[in-house]
């Protein structure tokens, strides 16, 4: 007397076995797209905020002068280029439009170029991501 295997086809057709793992096959995609979304999205508000600072310190220290044997010298737009630099990091492009004295307008614009860690392949499918972020601060000299 042999082993014989019974297999019911028409029960294992009704079954769900395997379903979850193709339920999980197609969702898995959406949820790395959303995951690597949320995490350059986020490194995007970051650099903005950074941006932001660095300008308004920028301006903050190019419009306070410094004072040398009792005269008022303003600081130079190299100066305020290094400070930015070396407070805020290299990478950054940093635009001084100085004021001519006390009580006219000094501009500072930092720039960061963004890079896209996990979605810049959608710039390559038509999609406009931003790739450059830049403010401008006026401040008046003092």
């Amino acid at each position: 007397m042999g082993l014989r295997f019974h297999f019911d086809w028409k029960r294992r057709l009704k079954g769900e076995h395997g379903v979850v793992a193709v339920e999980f096959a197609i969702c898995l995609p959406v949820l790395l797209l959303l995951l690597a979304g949320f995490f350059d999205f986020g490194q995007l508000f970051y650099w903005q905020h950074s941006v932001t600072n660095a300008s308004r310190a920028g301006a903050r220290y190019g419009v306070q002068a410094y004072y040398a044997n009792g005269t008022s010298i303003p600081h130079t737009v190299d100066d305020i280029q290094n400070k930015v630099k070396d407070n805020y990091g290299r990478d950054l492009g940093v635009t001084v439009v100085p004021g001519s004295g006390s009580g006219t307008p000094l501009s500072v614009t930092v720039e960061k170029t963004m890079q896209w860690l996990f979605l810049g392949f959608l710039q390559s499918w038509g999609v406009n991501l931003p790739t450059k972020i830049n403010n401008k601060t006026t401040m008046t000299m003092e």
